[in-house]
């Protein structure tokens, strides 16, 4: 293994969560479509608010981008700890 485990062969590379010049390109693409051509001349058509916001809100992660998903913990068990102290009544007794 040319590399120890954890270390990078690029510590310097593109930095963890920033986008790729390609998937800028594409997000640019799309923004512009919605921005500027029919997708927009579509969308004023739409009378019902509630489906203008149903289509606004399932074409805005392709302009802005997606949010990850939560990532749920596993919960850990609860252990019981018992604790007892030894010869405490022959010291309070004294």
């Amino acid at each position: 293994m040319p590399f120890k485990k954890g270390t990078s062969g690029n510590p310097i590379g593109r930095p963890k969560g920033s986008l790729s010049t390609t998937t800028k390109l594409i997000r640019e693409h799309i923004s512009q479509a919605i921005d500027g051509n029919k997708i927009m001349e579509m969308l004023e058509k739409i009378d019902s608010p509630t489906e203008y916001i149903n289509a606004i809100s399932k074409l805005l992660p392709y302009s802005i981008g997606k949010v990850k998903a939560y990532e749920e913990v596993e919960e850990i068990e609860h252990r019981e700890i018992k604790i007892t102290f030894v010869d405490t009544e022959a010291k309070e007794e004294k």
